[in-house]
């Protein structure tokens, strides 16, 4: 060392030159080993990620150096001395390489090694005579840049699989061009074309934008916001029809760019229709002014000649023949009771029977007799106060089916008096089928949600069921080995082959939580114990807890906290709460990482949960926006997870909310304990 070099400055200057050196290339390396003495050599390069070999004509390694020889367990200069001929004289494949390059012939493969893939460089060295003296052998570790591409790769093929399925229209396009990379098939049938008329064409191509500045406008809206919702406008397709959209966007990483992730609705029905309505409403009022007047001027008439009163009468009934047509064509049952329930008037029939067979019979015979009482009280109510009333029931429809009706009960007055109750009875079967079509879909992204959770977390349960195997593994040949020996008994085998038992018992456990964690089928309420799900969802992430040296502190309720609900969805929730704590927590030094979950029961009877981080925190602003489709804060997220969560515990008849605290993050989850209000759950 000079005496104006501090060994500061040597640290410095060596790190550089370890940085430079693993971007060489193999003739760059070669140069820069001749130039360096054999001891500061052997230094230098235990500080780099290589593997370097040298070997002789006789295939006798005479350089083996590198610090990247730890990972495959050797130390600096073992493999010295030996012949790479023997040691490695099965592996054929290996050995022609090694005569191709002592042939003279340069290689350069992949190769895996355990759990390790390396990239190797094979390279002639050649004598004064230019004839073969033996080759050199340069590897790197590749397995991270390997791994990281198959994730990626992951990671858009599950992207794309949820584009292509998804019924609402969709595209990814050039943010500055607008030029079409992916659509799917929801938005060809939007724009009435096929995909090749779409694709590699940009939006104004297609006509799919009216202007550019509105587009520019939209594009400096979402750089700015990060996202744009509820855009309307109106563009004609290639198929020359009009359409009103709304339009939302976002801005996504997708095959190593960014793009401009855009949904759109179609709203050109709804838009019409409410112009029709408001068209009818003009009219109707006009009618309205029409027929006020008409009367007037009839009452006029009446007072002033007698003569006319058939002409009027004649007028009257033409007047109540249109309202009776109108209630009679209504797509509603309408009946007036008394108020005993009998039937004093029904607009069209509502069984296999006809309307003078039902009239002056009661409507308890053709109601669920589990609900007559509840009738009854109602009618009760209305003819007492006057007071409308509103049930929904069973029944027989018009075709003599069973029905479900929504029935609003009003009084009919006259004199101050209620003489009869009116039944407006709209059949809703449709709409609650819907609505449980509605939670069968929830239900199912739910699904996708679990299996997405699972897929990143493959290597870590790989990890949690490689150990009891292994231990199985050992236990099971220390059996035989002690067998074979003929110096064992019976009584010593017990105790490894228990082991062998316990661990067994460990692997199924493993596979029955994950097996029930990602299995498709009914959301099913029924009682559970909440702390029995925590300790369940924290059983999925153990691994992933250690292996980011989290200190997780438990603080459950003495006794059971019972509620009723889908226990897998339940714990679909508190397993993403925990990986986005220890997401959070991920650049914080690992003694400071600390993972708090909670289980309580609050003053209104509410069961609590709360998981809170250590981690860096929620902005303000973010306290709402992190539960919106789409919005995420990481680099490789979706921006789904807190949006599921969020509707699985509504669904619950519950609450998902955060909180910032001076370190960290708390999300609390409410949910009404089994003794409680339930009637939220749907």
């Amino acid at each position: 060392m000079k005496h104006d070099e501090s060994p500061q400055n040597t640290a410095l200057r060596s790190q550089s030159s370890i940085d430079n050196f693993s971007k060489l290339t193999t003739s760059e390396v070669l140069q820069s080993i001749a130039e360096f003495d054999h001891k500061l050599l052997r230094k230098f390069l235990s500080n780099t990620p290589l593997i370097i070999w040298a070997v002789d004509r006789n295939g006798i390694v005479t350089l083996s150096e590198g610090g990247g020889l730890a990972k495959l367990g050797y130390e600096p200069g073992e493999w010295v001395g030996r012949s790479i001929l023997e040691e490695f004289a099965e592996d054929k494949e290996l050995i022609s390489i090694f005569r191709k390059t002592l042939n003279g012939e340069a290689n350069h493969i992949e190769r895996r090694t355990g759990d390790l893939i390396l990239d190797v460089e094979y390279t002639p060295i050649y004598d004064d005579q230019k004839e073969v003296d033996g080759f050199l052998s340069v590897a790197i570790d590749i397995t991270e840049k390997i791994a990281s591409q198959e994730k990626i790769r992951l990671s858009e093929e599950r992207l794309s699989k949820i584009f292509q399925v998804n019924p609402v229209a969709m595209c990814i396009s050039e943010i500055e061009t607008g030029v079409f990379i992916e659509v799917n098939d929801s938005f060809l049938s939007a724009l009435e074309c096929s995909r090749e008329e779409v694709l590699k064409k940009s939006a104004f191509d297609v006509g799919f934008w009216p202007s550019e500045a509105q587009r520019k406008k939209m594009i400096d809206t979402v750089i700015k916001e990060g996202k744009v919702s509820d855009l309307y406008f109106d563009f004609i397709n290639p198929a020359g029809n009009r359409l009103c959209t709304v339009l939302s966007a976002v801005l996504i990483y997708f095959r190593g760019e960014t793009f401009l992730l855009s949904c759109i609705k179609d709203v050109t029905r709804e838009r019409e229709a409410l112009k029709e309505l408001e068209t009818l409403n003009e009219h109707l009022e006009a009618r309205v002014i029409a027929r006020t007047a008409e009367l007037q001027n009839a009452h006029a008439i009446l007072n002033e000649e007698h003569k006319k009163r058939n002409r009027l009468y004649r007028a009257l009934q033409q007047t109540e023949a249109k309202w009776r047509s109108l209630v009679t064509n209504a797509p509603d049952t309408i009946l007036t009771l008394d108020g005993d329930g009998t039937i004093l008037y029904l607009n069209h029939t509502i069984s296999n029977m006809g309307i003078e067979d039902i009239i002056g019979s009661s409507i308890y015979k053709y109601m669920n007799q589990a609900e007559v009482p509840k009738a009854k009280k109602i009618l009760k109510e209305v003819f007492d106060t006057g007071k409308p009333q509103v049930m929904v029931t069973e029944g027989h429809s018009a075709d003599g089916t069973n029905a479900l009706y929504s029935c609003r009960v009003g009084a009919m007055v006259s004199g101050g008096e209620t003489i009869a109750a009116m039944v407006i009875a709209t059949d809703i079967t449709q709409q609650k089928q819907a609505e449980q079509e509605l939670v069968r879909r929830r239900a199912e992204l739910a699904h996708l949600s679990r299996l997405s959770t699972m897929g990143e977390l493959a290597a870590e349960l790989s990890h949690e069921l490689n150990q009891p195997l292994a231990a199985i593994n050992n236990y099971t040949n220390g059996c035989i080995r002690r067998i074979r020996s003929g110096t064992t008994s019976l009584e010593t085998l017990i105790e490894p082959l228990e082991e062998t038992s316990r661990q067994a018992q460990r692997a199924s456990e493993t596979i029955k939580r994950l097996r029930r964690h990602v299995q498709k089928s009914e959301v099913e309420y029924k009682p559970l114990d909440i702390n029995v799900v925590i300790e369940n969802s924290i059983s999925l992430l153990e691994h992933e807890i250690q292996r980011n040296s989290t200190a997780l502190h438990l603080e459950l309720s003495p006794g059971p906290l019972e509620t009723i609900g889908d226990a897998i969805q339940i714990e679909q929730v508190l397993v993403n709460l925990l990986l986005n704590a220890i997401e959070a927590m991920s650049e914080i030094p690992p003694e400071e990482r600390k993972l708090l979950i909670q289980s309580d029961q609050d003053k209104d009877n509410n069961l609590l949960i709360t998981v809170t981080d250590s981690g860096i925190g929620l902005k303000k602003e973010e306290e709402k926006s992190i539960f919106e489709i789409f919005y995420t804060t990481k680099q490789k997220g979706l921006g789904v997870g807190l949006s599921i969560s969020q509707t699985i515990i509504e669904a619950h008849g519950g609450t998902l909310s955060p909180r910032r605290n001076k370190t960290g993050t708390s999300f609390i989850i409410t949910l009404p304990l089994k003794n409680g209000d339930t009637h939220g759950v749907s």
